[in-house]
């Protein structure tokens, strides 16, 4: 169903109101596209670090590394995505992501040493920033404007399901091996992934539409109507030069250490030394925390329409220091189990899902909608030092101390020392003046 056929009425050029809003549409895709990219790579690839570090002898710092360099990939990527989606929308650069994300589980399973596996994970990693990252965020902020903090929560809630659904990941590593399940895995991405990418489009005005699909005024012509919603916002050049931009740089950097050194590391962390679970087990915490991420993804979305975004954000930080902080006492119980962990799968969950909405909400609240694309990008290139520092340092400090407790340490004070940011940050001035 097109968005051009459901504008169109017959015998005239007034756009008329479709019986679901297309917006909708490109929501359902996009989360679809997040669940499945969340089953096989964002959760599943720890299924895959310990064979790995099985059949290759190599150490946890080393295999850490390949997705610390994600990150740095990631900055360079994420503003050239945020500039082409701008540009020519969000349909092509969804497509060649999900070509590159089975590309690179096809080349992993090809793996014979370690720069294969450290260009397949940098293939996978591109192409799930461009089928997930910027485009679906760009989509929800130019087709939803007064609900934009609660879209933007549903539309994150597509890899809720994600955790419990990881033991597809983990049968097939135990029932055809590591290799062939990442082959199976690159094929199913190109069948999921490409064919969803084409219900995107770009801004609902191009289609004689209006956002959260408001009824254009029939009294004034169409090419009017499409000029009835003014994009506003700071470009690349105005935001960099603003001290809210920078803020949100540092806040960012720092919440995202837990989130990407425990993408990583968390199941490792969970089935080694300090805790001693199954894989099947530690698994199911992922599993629970990513359900229970839906309060933060739905109700972060709904909160940020209604309270102060700087205390929505200083909220959520002070929920994931908290998570950490139950984390490493799971280590401290003489006989550790599942229940355990549910502390920290609430907190830790509760503020992995809030911030995946608060970003967009802030970015536009703050830079507006014109240039979001490449602000956005912008804001997560700045941020990509914590998310490249993380990974590595849990590797490292379990090689060295054979246990990942310091480290989660360092991870929770950070986290605690970057809470007061949140109540710093305010609208630019040029923004006020708009």
């Amino acid at each position: 169903m097109s968005p051009e056929r459901e504008a169109e009425e017959p015998n005239k050029g007034i756009p008329r109101r479709p019986r679901i809003f297309y917006g909708w549409w490109i929501v359902s895709a996009g989360m679809t596209i997040h669940l499945w990219v969340s089953i096989c790579w964002v959760y599943g690839m720890q299924v895959f670090f310990t064979p790995l570090a099985d059949a290759f002898g190599w150490s946890r710092a080393l295999i850490s590394g390949a997705f610390a360099l994600q990150r740095l990939e990631g900055s360079i990527l994420t503003p050239l995505e945020g500039f082409l989606v701008d540009r020519i929308g969000p349909r092509p650069v969804v497509i060649a992501g999900g070509f590159l994300v089975g590309a690179g589980f096809i080349i992993l399973s090809f793996t014979h040493s370690l720069w294969v596996f450290y260009v397949g994970t940098l293939v996978v990693s591109g192409g799930t920033s461009a089928a997930v990252g910027v485009p679906r965020t760009w989509a929800i902020v130019q087709w939803f404007t007064r609900m934009r903090g609660r879209v933007m929560g549903i539309g994150s809630s597509g890899a809720v399901i994600s955790g419990p659904l990881l033991v597809i990941v983990v049968w097939l590593v135990e029932a055809f091996g590591w290799r062939e399940a990442f082959f199976i895995l690159g094929i199913a991405s190109w069948v999921i992934i490409i064919p969803l990418a084409f219900v995107y489009r770009t801004k609902p005005e191009d289609y004689g539409l209006l956002p959260d699909g408001d009824q254009p005024d029939p009294e004034k012509p169409l090419n009017q109507q499409r000029g009835q919603v003014i994009l506003t916002g700071l470009s690349g050049k105005e935001a960099l030069r603003t001290p809210t931009f920078w803020i949100l740089i540092l806040i960012f950097g720092i919440q995202t250490m837990p989130v990407n050194g425990l993408i990583v590391h968390l199941i490792p962390y969970l089935e080694g030394p300090d805790v001693g679970f199954s894989t099947l087990l530690a698994a199911s915490v992922l599993g629970n925390f990513t359900v229970l991420s839906a309060i933060g993804r739905l109700g972060g979305g709904w909160i940020t329409d209604y309270v102060d975004n700087r205390y929505v954000l200083g909220g959520l930080m002070v929920c994931q220091a908290i998570g950490v902080f139950f984390l490493i006492q799971v280590s401290t119980y003489s006989s550790p189990d599942f229940w355990d962990t549910v502390p920290f799968a609430f907190f830790h969950g509760l503020a992995f899902g809030g911030m995946i909405p608060i970003r967009g909400v802030l970015v536009s609240a703050y830079f507006g909608r014109k240039h979001f694309g490449f602000i956005s990008g912008l804001t997560q290139s700045g941020s990509m030092i914590g998310g490249l520092v993380a990974p590595i340092l849990l590797g490292w400090v379990f090689d060295e101390y054979t246990t990942y407790i310091p480290a989660l340490w360092i991870i929770t004070i950070s986290v605690c020392a970057a809470i007061p940011l949140s109540v710093t940050l305010r609208m630019p001035r040029q923004m006020q003046n708009q």
